[in-house]
C-alpha cells in the first residue's frame, strides 16, 4: 500500500478488492515502523493521499486511530457509480450527525470529525480528506473507550482463545479474567463483559448442531455395545434439543435392586452450553455411591422436572423409587408430587443446613 505520488483515477466498474501483494509495506505496518523516529504521543495519524487495499482495512486503521484519541467511529455518507458499485465512502465519528429527535438520549451532536475514502484505480482505497476537529469531550481511560461500539469488537485471536477455554469448560467470569491478564489488567481489556457473553453465545450456537450429531453418534456407539441402554430426548418448537436423559445397562439392573432411596442432584450450569446437569444417584449393599441416569436440561421449571421423573420411571421399566432426596426446589416438589405421587419426598439434609447457613 505505496502512498500515491500524484492525483489517483476513481473507478467503480469493478467491485472487487485490490489484491494484497507481499512487497507492499500497509499503511499500519509503515507508521509503526517510523513511529520510534518521531516518538509522539500517539501511534496512529491518518494522512491525505493513505492508501488501503480494501475499505474494510481502511475501516479498521481508522478505528484503531479512535481507540487511541477516544472517540468511536461508523460507516457514514457513501457514493455510487452508475455501475452500481461503491467510488466514495465516509467513516465519521460516532457522534457525528443529528439525533434521531428531540428529547432522545443521543450522543449524536453533528461532529465533524471524519475521514473520506475514494477508490483507486487499482480497486484500492486512499484517504482524499481529514477533519481532525471534534466538538465533544474525548474518553480518557480504558474503562471510558470500550462503550464506544466500534470498540466492542473482539479481535480473530481473542476469539480463538476464548473458543478454546470455553470448550474446556472455562466459566464466562474466569475467561474474562485471563483476558484481562493478557492485557495487564480487567480495566484495559477493550470490550465489555457483555460483550464477552454474547460472542461465548454465539460460539454456543455454531457448535450446538455439530455437538448434537455427535452426541447421537456416541449415544449409538455405547448402544451397540449396551443393548440396555438407552436415552430421551424433548426438543422444542424450534427442533432444538431441550432435555436429554440417559441411563446405561448397568445403571438399570442395579436399579431393580437398590432402588429403596435415590437422590437427584442439579448442578448449576458448569458445563459449555448453560445448561443445569442432573443426577440420580443410588446407594448399594456395601454403602457406595452408583449413578443411576443423567440429565441435561434446558431450565429448572416444573414442567421440565415432570418430563424427568415421568421418563426415568418409564426407562427404569415403570418402577417408582421408594424415597427420594432432593434440594429445596419448589418446581421439583410440585413435580415429584404430580408424577411420583407413590413416592416418598425428603429434603436433602446437606442442602437444608447449607441454606441455614446462608
Amino acid at each position: 500500500m505505496d502512498f500515491p505520488l500524484g492525483p489517483v483515477e476513481r473507478v467503480g466498474a469493478n467491485t472487487a478488492e485490490r489484491t494484497p501483494c507481499p512487497n507492499r509495506i500497509g499503511a499500519l505496518e509503515k507508521i509503526i515502523r517510523s513511529y520510534p523516529e518521531k516518538r509522539g504521543e500517539f501511534v496512529l495519524e491518518p494522512t491525505l493521499g493513505m492508501t488501503f487495499d480494501s475499505l474494510g482495512e481502511g475501516y479498521d486503521f481508522y478505528n484503531l486511530y479512535s481507540w487511541e484519541h477516544g472517540f468511536g467511529v461508523r460507516y457514514g455518507k457513501s457514493r455510487l457509480n452508475p455501475q452500481r458499485t461503491k467510488t466514495m465512502q465516509e467513516i465519521v465519528c460516532w457522534c457525528s450527525g443529528k439525533p434521531a429527535g428531540e428529547n432522545t438520549r443521543s450522543c449524536r451532536c453533528e461532529c465533524p470529525a471524519m475521514i473520506r475514502l475514494l477508490r483507486t484505480e487499482d480497486n484500492g482505497w486512499y484517504i482524499t480528506e481529514q477533519r481532525v476537529r471534534h466538538n465533544h469531550s474525548l474518553s480518557v481511560t480504558c474503562a471510558e473507550k470500550v462503550y464506544w461500539p466500534s470498540h466492542k469488537h473482539i479481535d480473530v485471536y481473542t476469539k480463538d482463545l476464548v473458543r478454546q477455554l470455553r470448550e474446556n469448560n472455562i466459566n464466562i467470569g474466569k475467561v474474562y479474567s485471563i483476558i484481562g491478564s493478557l492485557f495487564g489488567g480487567v480495566g484495559n481489556v477493550p470490550f465489555t463483559k457483555r460483550t464477552l457473553k454474547n460472542l461465548c453465545g454465539r460460539i454456543s450456537k455454531e457448535q450446538a448442531d455439530d455437538d448434537v450429531k455427535k452426541t447421537i453418534e456416541v449415544f449409538a456407539e455405547i448402544g451397540s455395545k449396551d443393548r440396555e441402554f438407552t436415552y430421551r430426548v424433548l426438543a422444542d418448537s424450534d427442533s432444538r434439543i431441550k432435555n436429554l436423559m440417559w441411563p446405561n445397562g448397568s445403571s438399570r439392573m442395579q436399579y431393580k435392586y437398590f432402588r429403596d432411596v435415590i437422590t437427584f442432584d442439579i448442578t448449576y450450569r458448569t458445563n459449555l452450553y448453560d445448561m443445569p446437569f442432573g443426577l440420580f444417584v443410588g446407594l448399594n449393599k456395601h454403602f457406595q455411591s452408583i449413578i443411576l441416569g443423567g440429565v441435561l436440561l434446558r431450565d429448572e421449571q416444573t414442567e421440565s422436572f415432570e418430563w424427568v421423573f415421568s421418563k426415568f420411571g418409564q426407562m427404569m421399566d415403570g418402577n417408582a423409587p421408594k424415597t427420594i432426596l432432593t434440594d429445596q426446589s419448589r418446581a421439583m416438589e410440585l413435580a415429584i408430587r404430580n408424577i411420583l405421587p407413590g413416592t416418598v419426598h425428603i429434603w436433602c439434609k446437606w442442602h437444608v443446613l447449607k441454606k441455614a447457613k446462608e
